[in-house]
C-alpha cells in the first residue's frame, strides 16, 4: 500500500463572491501567511475576482454558478493525489489532515468519508454508524462534502457531479448522494471512518426537508431511481406530518405535489438530454 504524506492532500474549496483569501483564516484558524496546506478555490462571481500571491493556494474565477459544476472544475483542474471537498463555512480540527493521512495509509480504499461535529456545541452532527466500516446506503444518505476524502486517479475520469442537482442548480439537493451512488456503481471501494475532521455550523441547507426547494429535488431522485412516485410522494408527505415538520392540514399534498413536479421535470429534462 501506498504511503501518503501531508503533502498529497490537496484541499478543494467551493466558495462565491470573494475579493481576498482573509475567510481561510477561519477555515484553518490561522493567520493567511501560516496556512502551508495544499488549497485550490473555486470563486463562483460574476463581478468579483480573486487571486492568490501563495504557491500553495491557488484558484480559479468561474463566472457561472452551482455547487456541483464548482466541484467537477476543482476536481478536473487538480493536483493532489488526496483530494478533500470543503465548504466555505467550515472550522477545520488541528489534527484533521493527519487523521485522514493515517486512514489512507492504513485503509486500503479508495474514498474515505469521516464525521462532522456541530460547530455551536461541539456534538456530532449525525447519528453515525458506531463503527468504521465499508460504505452502506445510509452513508450515501447522510454523508456531507467536507467530509469526504478520495484517491484523485482512480476517481477523477470516472464519475462526476451530476450538475443538475446541488445548490445552484436546478434540484438544489442530493449532489453528494448521487455521486457517492455512482462511485458504487463503479466499484470505487468507500470506507466510512468515525474520526470528527471538521466542524459545522448547525443549520445545513439539506436539513430543510420540509421546504419546497428540497421537496422538489427528493422528487428528481426518486425519478433519477426510477422509483414509484405516486408512492413516494405519499410517504414523503406524512414523514413530514408524523415528524412534526408541517403542522398545516393541507400542506401533505402541497407537498405530494410539489414532489411529483420534481419528478416530472427531471423526467423532462433527462428525456431532452438523451434524445
Amino acid at each position: 500500500m501506498r504511503q501518503y504524506s501531508e503533502d498529497d492532500l490537496e484541499i478543494l474549496i467551493a466558495t462565491m463572491d470573494r475579493s481576498d483569501l482573509s475567510f481561510l483564516e477561519v477555515i484553518f484558524s490561522k493567520p493567511l501567511v501560516a496556512i502551508t496546506e495544499n488549497i485550490l478555490i473555486v470563486n463562483q462571481s460574476k463581478t468579483k475576482k480573486l487571486v492568490s500571491d501563495q504557491t500553495n493556494i491557488r484558484v480559479i474565477n468561474d463566472t457561472d454558478y452551482g455547487l456541483s459544476r464548482s466541484r467537477n472544475l476543482a476536481i478536473r483542474e487538480s493536483k493532489g493525489e488526496l483530494l478533500w471537498l470543503m465548504d466555505d463555512d467550515c472550522i477545520i480540527r488541528q489534527d484533521a489532515i493527519s487523521i485522514i493521512i493515517e486512514a489512507f495509509n492504513n485503509i486500503s480504499s479508495d474514498l474515505i468519508t469521516f464525521q462532522t461535529e456541530v460547530l455551536e456545541s461541539g456534538k456530532l452532527y449525525w447519528e453515525y454508524p458506531d463503527n468504521n466500516q465499508t460504505f452502506t446506503q445510509v452513508n450515501e444518505n447522510q454523508t456531507l462534502s467536507p467530509e469526504i476524502v478520495f484517491k484523485r486517479n482512480p476517481i477523477k475520469n470516472k464519475v462526476r457531479y451530476d450538475e443538475r442537482f446541488g445548490l445552484g442548480a436546478q434540484f438544489e439537493d442530493g449532489e453528494n448522494y448521487l455521486f457517492l451512488h455512482q462511485l458504487g456503481q463503479k466499484n470505487i471501494s468507500r470506507y466510512f471512518l468515525n474520526k470528527v475532521i471538521v466542524a459545522h455550523p448547525k443549520h445545513n441547507s439539506s436539513m430543510e426537508a420540509s421546504s419546497s426547494r428540497i421537496i422538489y429535488a427528493r422528487g428528481a431522485i426518486a425519478q433519477y431511481f426510477k422509483k414509484n412516485i405516486s408512492f413516494l410522494s405519499y410517504k414523503y408527505a406524512f414523514f413530514l406530518l408524523r415528524k412534526g415538520l408541517i403542522l398545516d392540514p393541507r400542506k401533505p399534498w402541497i407537498v405530494k405535489r410539489t414532489f411529483e413536479q420534481g419528478a416530472a421535470d427531471f423526467q423532462d429534462r433527462d428525456r431532452l438530454k438523451t434524445s
